[in-house]
């Protein structure tokens, strides 16, 4: 079948069948072909076997008179027309050890396993509380990417409002009130940003449903005005803020969930914003913990702005 396959397709590369290892060889001594591919008879049973992990070897012998890129891409070829095969010797190996051998018969395996591939995926992502997650997986970093531009959008807020305050804009307004303003510049850039995320996790494939997305997109955003204002108030100046940027960013890539999720450095990631909000798209029980997240940065906030302004007197 895998022979035939290949015969009888179309493709750019063409295809010589030989009876004999010894006829084939010799071809390619003859520069007749570029390379031979050696199947060996039992090839469904050492698939199996590669299958169960009873045989770590390879399966077919491949002899070429060089190796260069266009032979290198034959292999590749080769390779995706066998997995197929390996794949559904794969899933029989594990149906059988889940239900026993005698689960269903190969004409059963056959039939399931075509209905599986006919829908268009082996498997289904489901979010932490039972509910299914976004279908797009392989797009779903990118929801923790948009993530950290939006916390860089506040902090772009954050510095057009120091910019603005050391340019003499708030000379008017007493030092304790001007932490109001900052967060309304904020809460303008961040409405923003929001309306673009939505528009981009829809069209990414990573969008999870109406209700969901904009109450944690507004506590994240919540959350965010208050980490933002809070690394202001004790940075104070335009360029220590401008320092710490990147050493954020790199802070938010390596601890938040985006990529990989890692669970010993629990005290520092929980002082990120997109690391609640990236466990909350998912699972409910983090939205009363980016609620008490935005609430104790407002209060620090305020705190600190209060005691910085009378210091200032």
């Amino acid at each position: 079948q895998l022979v035939s396959g290949f015969m009888e397709g179309k493709s750019v590369l063409r295809y010589l069948r030989y009876d004999s290892e010894e006829e084939a060889i010799k071809a390619l001594k003859e520069n007749k072909v570029d390379a031979v591919w050696i199947f060996p008879e039992d090839l469904d049973r050492q698939l199996r076997e590669l299958a169960e992990r009873k045989r770590m070897r390879p399966v077919v012998r491949v002899v070429e008179r060089e190796d260069d890129v266009a032979l290198t891409f034959t292999r590749e070829v080769l390779c995706s027309r066998i997995y197929p095969a390996f794949v559904y010797e794969a899933y029989v190996s594990y149906v059988k050890k889940q239900m026993g051998e005698d689960a269903f018969t190969e004409e059963e395996f056959r039939e399931i396993y075509d209905e599986i591939l006919w829908k268009g995926n082996l498997f289904q992502a489901e979010s932490i509380d039972g509910s299914l997650a976004e279908e797009n997986y392989f797009m779903a970093p990118m929801r923790g990417l948009l993530a950290i531009w939006m916390v860089l959008a506040g902090f772009a807020a954050l510095m057009y409002h120091k910019m603005d305050e050391r340019n003499g804009l708030y000379d008017a307004i007493p030092k304790t009130k001007r932490l109001s303003r900052s967060f309304g510049l904020q809460a303008v850039v961040l409405i923003n940003c929001g309306i673009i995320y939505l528009i981009a996790c829809k069209i990414l494939g990573v969008f999870t449903g109406e209700g969901r997305e904009l109450l944690t997109l507004v506590l994240f955003q919540v959350c965010i005005a208050a980490f933002c204002n809070l690394i202001g108030l004790l940075a104070g100046k335009v360029e220590r803020i401008g320092v710490l940027i990147p050493f954020m960013v790199l802070l938010m890539v390596a601890l938040c969930p985006i990529f990989i999720d890692l669970r010993q450095v629990g005290a520092v990631r929980a002082i990120l914003p997109p690391y609640f909000y990236l466990k909350a798209i998912y699972a409910t029980e983090y939205l009363g913990k980016m609620a008490l997240f935005g609430l104790l940065g407002i209060m620090l906030c305020l705190a600190l702005n209060l005691i910085y302004g009378k210091r200032m007197k």
